[in-house]
């Protein structure tokens, strides 16, 4: 199906624009929550705009192939999954390159439809940072922020049928 383009962003202006675009939506997301948890998000790096040496914007074209497409007569939402896939193959061939990979999810899509000229009619499916780290986390950096807990394994995985999660 392939219904993904990748926008590949290096350029310092665009950059800025997008940066831009998540300042005003981090300031919205940030009234959203409660007292002390707006002090723990305000010291959250939720973005890497400008330090990352490229941006990449996934989108996906739900109108690529036409009307009917294999893989969408029933679950008219696939090609959208199948873009999230591309995300996550790009995303472990970067780690395998020793490269970092960060989701900047705090954003209007119009911004990035304005910065980086996308139509109406291609979703947005991800803005992501690419560039080398020092080093990788043992933990996902909100866990170690205390932000969320991990799930556990054991309330992920089902047999046979759905159970209730036990705590």
């Amino acid at each position: 199906m392939q219904p993904w383009d990748f926008i590949v962003i290096n350029d310092k202006e665009t950059k800025q624009k997008i940066k831009h675009g998540f300042e005003q939506a981090n300031s919205v997301s940030e009234k959203m929550f409660t007292d002390d948890k707006q002090q723990s998000y305000q010291k959250l790096k939720l973005e890497g705009i400008l330090e990352a040496p490229i941006g990449i914007c996934v989108t996906c074209d739900r109108e690529r192939n036409g009307p009917v497409v294999l893989g969408k007569t029933i679950k008219a939402e696939m090609d959208l999954y199948s873009a999230v896939c591309a995300v996550q193959n790009l995303w472990l061939a970067a780690r395998a390159e020793n490269l970092g990979v960060g989701w900047v999810s705090i954003i209007e899509d119009e911004k990035l439809r304005d910065a980086l000229n996308i139509p109406e009619k291609i979703e947005i499916i991800a803005y992501l940072c690419v560039g080398y780290v020092t080093h990788f986390k043992d933990k996902p950096e909100l866990e170690s922020a205390g932000w969320l807990p991990r799930r556990s394994v054991d309330n992920a995985i089902h047999y046979n049928k759905w159970t209730p999660e036990v705590n």
